[in-house]
Parts: C-alpha cells; sequence; structure tokens
C-alpha cells in the first residue's frame, strides 16, 4: 500500500520527515537539495511506498502528458542511544 505524503526535508543533513498511518516517519534521501527542487515542481502530492522505502514524484514535462516519474530512494538509520551520559 503507498501513501500520499507531503514531507519536510532538512537540506544539509538529508533527513526527510512525514507523516503516514497516522505516525511520524524520519528516513534520509542521498540528494535532499534535487529532491527538494523536484518536490516544487510535482504535479501532484509525492508518494511513499513503504514496501520498497521509495518516495514517488511526478513532473509536468514537455510532450508528457502523464509527467515524468522520479524515485527517491530514502534510506531509514536506526536511531543511536546518547553516545554519552551526563554525570556518569
Amino acid at each position: 500500500m503507498t501513501y500520499p505524503i507531503l514531507p519536510i526535508i532538512d537540506r544539509q543533513t538529508g533527513q526527510v520527515q512525514f507523516k503516514a498511518e497516522g505516525h511520524w516517519h524520519i528516513r534520509y534521501a542521498a540528494d535532499p537539495l534535487r529532491l527538494e527542487r523536484l518536490l516544487a515542481r510535482c504535479a501532484r502530492r509525492p508518494i511513499f511506498d513503504p514496501a520498497t522505502s521509495n518516495l514517488l514524484l511526478v513532473v509536468p514535462a514537455i510532450a508528457d502528458p502523464a509527467g515524468k516519474k522520479f524515485a527517491f530512494s530514502l534510506a531509514k538509520f536506526p536511531s543511536n542511544g546518547a553516545l554519552t551520559k551526563l554525570g556518569s
């Protein structure tokens, strides 16, 4: 099952945050600036496919009424615990 989303992108870290199924998800994109530029030109909301962890974008193109499709692979990194503990 895929979900239409509206992602929040951090340009410096590549972190992509979005809400799907009532929960916030955090993933990472290798090229956040390109993702941001294409997102600004999207013809419709991006679609997240949790089975493949891909973010699918459709951007209008000349002589292509369906638009050009782009897929960004989003990586999920495990959350790290504190590397140091204060007061220990």
